[in-house]
């Protein structure tokens, strides 16, 4: 039998068959299936519906869906024009393919001649396709905040300073698929707490607060300073050491640069040389005292030296031990060392040029003889809120920062410091946590606007590289000069390395492989695999989708490709021959080999498509429905029925023939029919998308059918027609995900006119992926927005 977690997908329907109880699911999938078609260049007629819907609804479809307690909540005798079809669009769409897919009425009731249906079909498509594309809505967006990459690459970009936000913030939520939608980004306390202390950190981290005018002085005495080896407690407050061992203190250094380290000593002298110290940085010697000094006259010993940024470990080591009990001199008897204090003065003669690259990004002017400290600070403040905001920040936002500038020179800070909490404030400021687009009045007349070059920079930046936009583009958006010069900046993006963020952000999740790390493959039944097996099949995925875009390749080759990127594991794991070593590298794929093209056969999407114990062609079946067809099943009902795994039926039936069985369930049937057949023709790659031709001790068979009849047996085949047949859908499909996350919303029925057209440019230009990228970028819903007030009037049919 089955396991739960293919039951909750599987079978909705785990009762005995009734019209009711089966009308209820096939309703269920109406409600989850998704709408395509062509827009019309004519609204159509209203009168259609009278003459198609109506009939067909009161003879097949109200005994059910109609009174106090419809079938699946929906009462369809409320649709009693046109008009209300087209209110309800989500809806009908749903009705729509249903009715194409024969699943309405079911198939043990009486059906409607089959001229009844197409007709209702027809008129569905026309009525619902129906969008006036010369006055379409492009939609609003919620305001979006930065999730956690688009924060850490936002820090990174603009003041050269690594942040891990995945490991400081909690997950962003994530809708329709992806983790950059507007409307599930919200700000909890516990998140903006954490914001704060981020905005600290991070600060400390880009400004260097000891300014080039004076070096500063940090003291370690007392119990600052640690001992290792036999002492105590000195006299004067310091550490004795009365033999071998060091004494030690930890620094913490935020610019590289020379430093002088002064250490205040003595010796209880005895023996023939005086107390020998040896000076060690992180471990390691670097120069040796002799420490003549004595108790009543303590002296400073001092050494110059460069030192790197971070924490530094400095030791003072007791390297010459004398101890003589029998002396007949009682002062010359034992020789100890006794530190006071060890002091670290720096950096010294600081030049621009040793500071690090975030606080010489910051202190891009200085006070001077030309500036004063006040105009100095305006113009630092100026430039880096105008960078932080994605758009030049207004004369009252600067004044607000410069208070808090003027704040910490007041209680003592250095001109560095005071930019400094100026710079924590930007940091937590919502112009710069969240990405604003001005809104015209609710009352005004015209409530669609074109977004403003600064605010079309920053959807571009985001959208291609999950960060703010670059020097280049702010420059281009200050001359007003972007839309211009679209094409190249496009294309520049594309080829800059900050695009592999399309991959790691978009692909990963569009194919679902940020699920990956969690998959967890029985050890027992697939012994090969472990986690360097794992990465490598990240790698392959990732490395096939970065060629896409690096070559600007057919999005075609998605779904279908002659060649692939393996090292030797994972061409060893797919039983590929002819490559060696670690490296990964673009491989030709010929004969057998060929079934490895494109990512629905790579070895990750196999993986996150399986159960621990087995594959699951359910699953396998829903993600090629979901990602690639665009036509996603419907959600299962609750309390459906566990179906726990039974070993001794695993021996006397194959996988498929077990689904079958439960398949024989008309309500089940309903959901499963196209779903299960796509995941059969993955039924010959295992778990973790090892390539196998028997499940147990049974043949595989990975023959099917899609929607429509064109029939297909094994990988291959059903790759081809996805190719061939269905090219179509996967191109609206890929559109939709790639529009979706580039804009932060869902895509609408409103947006199906920049569906259409940037489909339509796909086809004429091959299929290559800058298009894709260059047609949503142009786009009325990526270029435009709508305000909070009434939505202008379109057409309605």
């Amino acid at each position: 039998m089955l396991d739960g977690a293919d039951a909750a997908i599987f079978c909705p329907a785990y009762q005995p068959a009734s019209y009711r109880m089966r009308s209820r699911f096939l309703l269920a999938a109406i409600l989850t299936s998704s709408l395509t078609g062509s827009a019309l260049a004519q609204a159509p007629s209203p009168a259609g519906f009278a003459k198609s819907i109506q009939p067909l609804l009161t003879k097949h479809c109200l005994e059910c869906h109609n009174g106090d307690d419809p079938d699946v909540e929906l009462e369809l005798h409320t649709f009693r024009t046109a008009e209300s079809v087209t209110a309800n669009r989500k809806t009908w769409g749903k009705v729509l393919t249903m009715l194409r897919g024969g699943r309405m009425p079911p198939e043990d009731e009486p059906r409607p001649p089959k001229a009844k249906v197409q007709a209702a079909i027809a008129w569905l498509e026309e009525t619902l396709s129906y969008v006036d594309c010369s006055n379409a809505d492009p939609g609003r967006v919620t305001i979006r905040r930065l999730n956690r990459i688009e924060y850490q690459n936002t820090i990174r970009d603009l003041l050269s300073v690594e942040f891990d936000a995945t490991a400081d913030f909690p997950a962003d939520d994530v809708g329709y698929g992806f983790d950059n939608i507007g409307d599930v980004l919200s700000l909890s306390p516990v998140l903006m707490e954490k914001y704060l202390a981020a905005s600290e950190q991070i600060a400390g981290k880009a400004i260097v607060t000891a300014g080039a005018d004076a070096a500063k002085t940090v003291r370690a005495d007392g119990s600052d300073l640690k001992r290792s080896g036999n002492g105590g407690a000195g006299r004067d407050g310091g550490q004795m050491l009365y033999s071998t061992g060091e004494i030690t203190a930890s620094f913490k250094i935020a610019l590289a640069g020379e430093y002088l380290i002064r250490t205040r000593a003595y010796g209880d002298q005895a023996g023939d040389e005086p107390a020998r110290m040896q000076a060690r940085i992180d471990g390691r010697e670097v120069t040796t005292f002799d420490v003549k000094a004595t108790g009543d006259k303590p002296a400073d010993y001092d050494h110059k030296m460069k030192l790197a940024a971070g924490t530094r470990r400095i030791a003072m080591a007791f390297v010459n031990d004398y101890y003589h009990p029998k002396d007949p001199d009682p002062n010359n008897r034992d020789r100890n060392l006794i530190v006071l204090s060890i002091e670290l003065i720096g950096p010294l003669n600081v030049r621009p040029e040793d500071y690090p690259a975030s606080h010489r990004r910051i202190f891009f002017v200085a006070p001077g003889d030309k500036l004063t400290r006040a105009e100095a600070a305006e113009k630092i403040v100026r430039r880096l809120a105008s960078r932080a905001f994605r758009r030049p920040a207004t004369d009252r936002e600067i004044s607000r920062l410069l208070k808090l500038y003027l704040l910490a020179r007041k209680d003592g800070g250095n001109f560095e410091q005071g930019i400094q909490l100026a710079l924590t404030a930007v940091l937590t400021s919502p112009h710069f946590l969240f990405r604003f687009e001005s809104d015209p009045p609710p009352n005004a007349k015209q409530q669609i606007r074109l977004l403003s070059e600064y605010e079309l920079a920053t959807r571009m930046s985001y959208f291609l590289w999950s960060s703010m936009p670059d020097k280049r583009l702010f420059q281009q958006a200050f001359k007003g000069t972007l839309r211009k010069n679209l094409d190249s900046e496009v294309r520049r993006m594309l080829a800059d390395p900050k695009a592999t963020a399309l991959v790691d952000n978009f692909a990963m999740q569009w194919l679902q492989l940020r699920n990956l790390p969690t998959s967890t493959p029985d050890k027992k039944l697939f012994p090969k695999f472990n986690e360097r097996l794992r990465a490598d099949m990240r790698t392959e995925s990732m490395r096939f989708f970065s060629g896409i875009i690096r070559e600007d390749r057919s999005v075609l080759e998605l779904v279908d490709a002659d060649y692939t990127y393996l090292n030797e594991r994972l061409a060893r794991h797919y039983g590929i021959s002819g490559v060696s070593g670690e490296e990964f590298r673009k491989v030709t794929l010929k004969g057998d080999a060929a079934r490895r093209g494109g990512v629905i056969t790579q070895a990750a999407v196999l993986t996150v498509t399986s159960n621990p114990t087995r594959t699951s062609p359910v699953k396998r079946g829903k993600w090629v429905l979901e990602n690639i067809l665009g036509t996603p099943p419907p959600p299962p009902p609750p309390n459906v029925p566990e179906l726990i795994e039974d070993a001794k039926l695993a021996e006397t039936a194959s996988l498929r023939k077990r689904l079958e069985m439960h398949r024989s369930n008309p309500g089940c049937a309903v959901c499963h029919r196209d779903m299960d057949a796509l995941g059969f023709a993955l039924e010959n790659f295992d778990a973790v998308g090892a390539w196998r031709t028997k499940d147990g001790k049974f043949d595989i068979d990975a023959a099917g059918e899609l929607p429509g009849g064109a029939k297909f047996n094994g990988a291959a085949d059903l790759k081809k027609l996805l190719r061939s047949v269905k090219k179509d859908s996967f191109v609206r499909c890929l559109t939709e995900k790639m529009l979706t996350y580039g804009l932060g919303r869902g895509v609408e029925f409103y947006d199906k006119c920049a569906v259409d057209k940037i489909a339509a440019a796909l086809a004429k230009n091959d299929h290559k992926f800058s298009t894709l990228v260059m047609e949503i970028i142009k786009s009325d819903p990526f270029q435009k927005r709508r305000g909070q007030g009434k939505r202008q009037r379109r057409s309605r049919p």
